[in-house]
């Protein structure tokens, strides 16, 4: 490897001893010089490939701290995408001509649909799917995962009729005659997902260079895969053994999948430059934009507090059983009711704490004492601004107002004192780039321009700290990456336009130039 040098800059460094520089020297995989034209020339190696910036912005890759690298994936190769649907006409035609193009398969998925953003402002159920596909199972998942619709002959292989009742922290929805109207709720999905034919260790392999390759695109060069199941982090271990992963990978076992009441056993932990596996998932609650996050009151829009995944003790159990084994935890936690579960539960765990940097994955409408309390543990947040943008629409149709007001604080969080990773929750939104969980972050506005929770706004180099050191620090990962400096792992992004100085509304329109992963050219405009 030759080495590269990027000259003429403007190198937002996230390095606090040397915010800004203007040039930077890679030699292997690591940064070797950062500084002036001057400061690198000693450290660039014969035949080093010299970038002139002129004057573009160059800053550390970022980090998408969580993300559904596989599920995206499969988006990008194998399931019907249905992000942005208006209508349930327009959802059929859709799953009508995807049926027509798959004549071979046995099972036909889709995702992505939103019925806030839809005409008739309803999910589907499974008459409107049958009308579409009936000679096939058809599992429809909506854009948060946490819901999913199924048709006559998926509820019918899976044995899901009148008499069926929801696993906990499940819900099986039903008409007024008693028969599931095919709308399945959070580990209730289960009951038809495990019906799904499973991929093949080629197809996830598919999957996952497809996410790389997306994401690199954007700039993204360490992510995550938070919640897989056994035999898909045996295809990253293989992957990463024949030096196949294309980003850094911070992926995280799943300790109890849906529809099943049984766990699954705590796998080795590992840790190697392309693949960290030293977290554990674990859901206490569901999604704020389906109305199932657990709330201390009801929805604005129905009678419902939405769903606990767990019952408080077992899991606090589980929390301890991975704690007690060494693993970190990232416990998905948005509603102020879960989030109350949740650092209780790691209040209980004993003095290690604060130690072990466990996080909590969203934490969308926490309290002011939440943030205290965590804080005071040393607990990671890891929420998504781009729900502001992309689903705000479910946020203002759904919270009561007490509730919307607070809806992922991200300021009150970084001024509490709680070290904050944004992220995207790639594929819930349409559009995970981080450019765009920046603006959000910076505009407090949604997709039709009306401000939520405005007073939680931070500036753009908050976020895009956030976005990099921030994603680093969130997995432990510091020492190697998330700032330019010497000796780090040479992962940046070359930036068309410096997203610290543009006008924020500019902030989505700046383009990635370039993606440089331990010192390789993996993308280029």
């Amino acid at each position: 490897m030759r080495g590269l040098v990027f000259l003429n800059g403007n190198l937002l460094t996230q390095d606090p001893e040397r915010p800004h520089a203007e040039a930077l020297a890679v030699d292997g995989e690591r940064i070797a010089a950062v500084g002036s034209r001057a400061d690198v020339a000693p450290a660039v190696r014969p035949g080093a490939r010299t970038i002139d910036l002129g004057g573009r912005a160059l800053v550390p890759g970022f980090n998408d701290a969580h993300a559904h690298a596989w599920k995206l994936g499969q988006l990008l190769t194998d399931v019907l995408d249905v992000r942005g649907v208006e209508s349930l006409a327009s959802l059929q035609a859709s799953l009508r001509a995807f049926a027509a193009r798959r004549p071979e398969a046995t099972w036909l998925q889709a995702r992505g649909y939103n019925e806030a953003l839809m005409a008739e402002r309803r999910h589907p159920a499974r008459e409107d799917l049958d009308a579409a596909v009936a000679d096939r199972p058809l599992l429809l998942t909506r854009v948060c995962g946490h819901v999913a619709v199924a048709n006559s002959r998926a509820l019918d292989v899976a044995g899901v009729g009148p008499a069926s009742g929801p696993p906990p922290g499940g819900r099986i929805d039903r008409g007024p005659d008693g028969r599931p109207t095919g709308l399945l709720y959070e580990t209730a999905v289960g009951l038809v997902s495990s019906h799904l034919p499973t991929p093949t260790a080629a197809d996830y392999e598919a999957m996952v260079r497809a996410f790389g390759r997306h994401q690199l695109e954007r700039g993204i060069t360490s992510s995550s895969d938070c919640g897989v199941r056994p035999e898909l982090l045996e295809m990253y271990r293989a992957m990463d053994a024949r030096g196949a992963l294309t980003q850094r990978l911070n992926v995280m076992p799943l300790r109890r999948l849906d529809g099943r009441s049984d766990n699954v056993p705590l796998p080795e932990r590992s840790l190697s430059e392309r693949l960290r596996v030293d977290t554990i998932k674990l859901l206490a609650d569901g999604g704020l934009s389906s109305a199932t996050a657990a709330l201390s009151m009801s929805y604005r829009h129905a009678e419902t507090r939405g769903v606990h995944r767990f019952e408080t003790e077992e899991l606090r159990e589980l929390m301890r059983d991975a704690h007690a084994a060494g693993w970190r935890l990232a416990v998905h936690a948005i509603g102020d009711e879960a989030i109350e579960r949740v650092v209780s539960a790691y209040e209980s765990l004993g003095p290690e704490v604060p130690r072990r940097r466990h996080r909590i994955e969203h934490l969308g409408l926490p309290r002011r004492d939440h943030l205290r309390r965590a804080a005071s543990l040393k607990i990671v947040a890891v929420p998504q601004t781009v729900f502001i943008h992309s689903l705000g629409r479910n946020f203002r149709d759904y919270l009561p107002e007490a509730l919307l007001a607070r809806a992922y604080p991200v300021r009150e969080m970084m001024e509490a004192g709680i070290a904050v990773a944004l992220s995207s929750d790639a594929p819930v939104v349409e559009e995970d780039a981080p450019l765009l969980g920046i603006q959000a972050a910076v505009l407090r506005r949604d997709a039709e321009g009306i401000a939520i929770a405005p007073d939680q706004a931070i500036t753009a180099a908050a976020a895009l700290r956030a976005y990099t050191a921030g994603g680093a620090f969130a997995s432990g990962d510091e020492a190697n990456r998330g700032t330019l400096r010497p000796g780090q792992w040479a992962d940046l992004a070359v930036l068309s336009d410096d997203p610290v100085a543009v006008d924020p509304e500019e902030l989505s329109r700046i383009r990635v130039d370039m993606t440089v992963v331990g010192g390789k050219i993996v993308f280029e405009r």
